[in-house]
């Protein structure tokens, strides 16, 4: 029993934190994930106010349900047809980002620190996105024109779901480690088959079930009952659960445009006031757990010595170099070309990326804890640098303006 009381004590000390921790850092405009790990760091490694084995033993669960909720919020609010018709741009700017982030940093890992492509290539993918707090963060600052701003706000809706599938496709190549290259090929495109057919059946009967229990009041408590046990069951039947609740949360989101393609006899307005209410509910709970993960991760930070910090300075100080590299190719020829290298500068990483770097950790891979360190590094590093940089920017860009 004490061991129970002791579990639920810890919890609740930590969504006490979190919220602590999100008040200040709207007090002092930072960006919470910030502050939320500094906190962390604070009350964990520093103070010892709490037990680390215990925490990094909840690891493997506090993991998978961040990604399982991610995934559907990030499926949920990726308007297909919108980014179709009017973020052309905004989808070359992801790719190139992505491919100029992850080639460089995985080489960099593979021959630096000596580890196996897939492992670097994997932690590479994870770190290879923009977070849309620090994009509105700088965009605030620096007074950007609406263009860049709606640009980059569609840039890290592709960037999230873009970082999540390919880490988790990694992933899964790691975890079929000494299959031939054919049958890891034939392997990871079952798995990816298998979690897209499965996430776009759960999302199409799932229609079609909310319809039925429009009427219904505690709707989303049934939804999420769903994403927990879909992401379980497509675990268990060799598929990768994220991938399919981010199809089951893009056909939940994109539903008026999957009844009108699809024909299906089920009235828009009906279902229109019921997706809000799982939509509200749905960021409120992810807002939570978001705050909740970085403050655990600021907990199961542990200092080793400089190597992790420089490494992970190293590593941030490459992505910004590549993600400016990559919005210089970008924007030929656009009007967002006045925006740099302010736009290009921002490289701050998110919930998404936190949650990516935490799989060495919940599936036990060699040194993860380093690895995991590393990461939290990285995390920090690039959230700082992402503001600190595009405001010195702007500073020299006026000053040469003036002069």
């Amino acid at each position: 029993m004490s061991e129970v009381l002791i579990a639920f004590s810890t919890l609740a000390a930590i969504m006490v934190l979190s919220f602590i921790g999100e008040i200040i850092a709207k007090k002092i405009v930072v960006p919470s994930a910030i502050l939320l790990v500094f906190l962390g760091i604070f009350c964990g490694p520093l103070l010892h106010l709490f037990e680390y084995e215990s925490l990094v033993a909840a690891v493997p669960f506090i993991a998978p349900l961040t990604i399982a909720f991610v995934c559907f919020e990030a499926g949920e609010e990726m308007n297909v047809y919108r980014m179709l018709r009017s973020s052309g741009r905004a989808a070359v700017l992801s790719v190139l980002g992505f491919v100029f982030s992850v080639i460089p940093v995985g080489v960099l890992l593979r021959f630096v620190l000596g580890l196996d492509w897939g492992y670097a290539f994997m932690l590479a993918s994870a770190w290879s996105g923009m977070n849309l707090i620090i994009v509105n963060a700088v965009c605030d600052l620096l007074k950007l024109k609406k263009e860049s701003r709606t640009t980059l706000t569609l840039l890290t809706m592709i960037d999230d779901p873009l970082v999540m599938i390919s880490t988790l496709a990694i992933l899964n190549y790691i975890l079929l480690g000494g299959v031939s290259l054919h049958e890891t090929a034939s392997a990871l495109m079952s798995n990816i088959s298998i979690s897209i057919c499965i996430g776009a059946l759960i999302g199409l009967v799932w229609l079609n079930l909310l319809y039925i229990a429009r009427k219904t009041k505690f709707i989303y408590t049934f939804t999420l009952a769903a994403i927990l046990f879909f992401y379980s069951l497509v675990e268990m039947l060799g598929g990768t659960g994220g991938i399919s609740i981010f199809v089951f949360g893009l056909i939940i989101g994109n539903y008026r445009s999957v009844i009108t393609t699809l024909k299906l006899r089920l009235e828009k307005k009906q279902l229109s006031g019921i997706v809000r209410r799982i939509d509200g509910f749905h960021s409120e709970i992810t807002f939570m757990l978001r705050s909740f993960f970085f403050t655990f991760l600021g907990l199961i930070y542990t200092f080793a010595g400089v190597t992790e910090l420089l490494i992970g300075l190293a590593i941030s100080i490459l992505l910004h170099i590549t993600r400016y590299l990559a919005f210089k190719i970008g924007t030929v020829g656009s009007p967002l070309k006045s925006d740099l290298p302010e736009i290009g500068l921002i490289v701050g990483q998110g919930v998404a990326a936190a949650a990516m770097s935490t799989l060495p950790l919940a599936y036990g891979f060699p040194n993860a804890a380093f690895y995991t360190n590393i990461a939290l590094n990285v995390l920090l590093f690039t959230n700082i640098l992402s503001i600190a940089l595009p405001l010195l920017a702007n500073k020299i860009v006026k000053h040469g303006a003036s002069q």
